[in-house]
């Protein structure tokens, strides 16, 4: 038995749970084979195909969540309108189908999709016990959405990826994120670099508070979800780092609630969480490789046009 055999079994173990974990639920019609020699919105020399190509992206994306739950309008539409407590897996699932969608998808799966996001958003609105309204389509939550994940994602990026963009490239990736609230009907501007984004939470900041049911998002995480004990403890790690990649001035919003070590000092809370999330996230890359739909997307890219396409070209 030579190593690959030996090592065979445990990467197909890690690969399965991985796949139950994220791809417990989808959007219809998402898919990265058609049309041929269609590049989508960015391509594979893309900064987004680069960062989102890498599994830190998972604690980017929740820390994404928590980021933009401190906003009361958001979290209370989110409350009264995602099943993410009944089940987390599947408000993962579409989330995850959502991003991979506007990465890789093909143009004509790119606006079939944010067609069927602008639908679903038409129902997530109504009133606050404040009599504030808040609305999933109104433009400047379709903004702060997309901004806190795009920045979450990137700080994930930073701290957890072996290669990690920087410079422009950096810039580039928040340009490219800002497309998904573009598409989705934010009329504009969205933050496109560092600097913006920076000014953007500076602006934000006096909006935001961790309220009940910001509270009850952060109990409800810090809990083990999945569907197996493995996949449950893998959850305990991405949401202790999820917490440690917010901001700072995001964590003291969040209180004790983004403390899961509270008996630990939080220089050590940090290296525990830290160690325990590279060690995972190396674990993954090692058993799932590069994602199948980067490369059913780049072999999409870079085929020949047919039919009426070639034609149009």
């Amino acid at each position: 038995m030579d190593v690959a055999e030996v090592f065979a079994a445990p990467k197909a173990l890690i690969r399965h749970g991985w796949l139950r974990t994220v791809g417990a639920d989808g959007l219809p019609g998402v898919q990265f084979t058609d049309p041929p020699g269609d590049p989508g919105l960015y391509g594979p020399d893309s900064a987004i195909w680069y960062v989102h190509g890498d599994v830190a992206g998972l604690v980017g994306g929740l820390a994404g969540l928590l980021l933009g739950g401190l906003h009361q309008p958001t979290i209370y539409g989110t409350n009264q309108h995602s099943s993410y407590s009944d089940d987390p897996l599947a408000r993962l699932g579409r989330t995850a189908s959502f991003v991979n969608a506007m990465t890789w998808g093909s143009m004509p799966v790119v606006e079939r999709t944010c067609g069927i996001v602008r639908t679903l958003h038409r129902q997530v609105r109504g009133t606050m016990p404040d009599g504030r309204a808040y609305s999933a389509d109104d433009p400047e939550q379709l903004v702060w959405t997309a901004v806190t994940q795009a920045h979450c994602i990137m700080l994930a990026h930073q701290r957890y990826h072996p290669h990690p963009v920087t410079g422009a490239r950096i810039d580039e990736y928040y340009a490219e994120y800002s497309q998904f609230a573009l598409r989705l009907g934010a009329p504009g501007p969205v933050p496109s670099t560092r600097d913006e984004v920076t000014a953007y939470f500076e602006r934000m900041r006096p909006q935001l508070c961790c309220s009940e049911e910001t509270a009850n998002l952060a109990d409800f995480f810090r809990r083990p979800f999945g569907a197996d004990p493995a996949s449950k403890a893998a959850s305990l790690v991405i949401t202790r780092a999820a917490f440690d990649v917010l901001p700072d001035w995001a964590r003291r919003l969040y209180g004790e609630r983004a403390s899961v070590f509270t008996a630990l000092p939080r220089v050590a809370e940090q290296q525990a969480t830290r160690r325990a999330a590279q060690t995972l996230l190396a674990a993954l890359r090692w058993s799932l490789g590069e994602p199948r739909f980067q490369i059913e997307a780049r072999a999409r890219c870079l085929a020949e046009p047919t039919g009426a396409a070639a034609n149009d070209g």
